[in-house]
């Protein structure tokens, strides 16, 4: 992790394994089992869809002891560069987009990136980033700052670990594998049909 220029702490993950674009993007869609490996999230909804590749995303997020549990909205967009095909999921928070829960403490800022980049055989390089400005209230005293920090600094390296490493087990799945979208184009190079079929295509799926 890095402390950026704005005082927020930005984490960085990256791994590599053998799956296609279409299928990462599958796993990232299913927002309804996404907490079983996204690290500390409870629970994920779209709130609106407006294209394919734009949605307006809200998440629950857990939080240690004493603090209380954070939610987020994001605007999500995901995008392809036609020369290299890799492509990249980009989350920006937009807090005002819904009323307030008293349940939770609302993260004012925060951006969230998924870089999924081929390098070939079949394989992705695979970057996940982002940081969050946690919100809330807190003491002034030295003692509970440095405790939040500490907390912070330890929640934002366990993050993309768990996170990575629970994804490369959940990506597995056959509904993933066989997944295929109209606006994904997979590396031509990658001899990948056989995985697929057109009886998959899934050309109204979106983020």
């Amino acid at each position: 992790y890095r402390t950026l220029e704005s005082g927020n702490v930005e984490f960085r993950g990256i791994t590599h394994l053998r799956t296609s674009l279409s299928s990462f993007i599958a796993l990232l869609k299913d927002f309804e089992t996404l907490p079983e490996w996204a690290y500390r999230t409870d629970k994920v909804v779209t709130l609106r869809q407006t294209s394919k590749t734009e949605a307006y995303v809200y998440t629950i997020h857990t939080m240690p002891w004493p603090f209380m549990p954070r939610d987020s909205v994001l605007f999500s967009h995901i995008d392809q560069n036609p020369r290299t095909l890799a492509v990249t999921v980009k989350g920006h928070a937009v807090p005002d987009y819904i009323p307030l829960n008293d349940q939770y403490v609302r993260i004012s800022s925060g951006e969230s990136f998924w870089q999924l980049t081929p390098k070939g055989e079949g394989t992705l390089e695979v970057v996940f980033q982002g940081y969050g400005e946690p919100g809330g209230s807190f003491s002034e005293s030295v003692f509970t700052t440095a405790i939040f920090r500490s907390l912070v600094k330890f929640y934002l390296w366990k993050l993309p670990y768990k996170t990575l490493k629970s994804m490369r087990h959940h990506i597995q799945s056959e509904k993933y594998q066989k997944k295929r979208f109209n606006f994904i184009q997979e590396p031509p190079s990658e001899k990948l049909d056989h995985l697929f079929s057109q009886d998959f295509v899934d050309s109204e799926a979106s983020l």
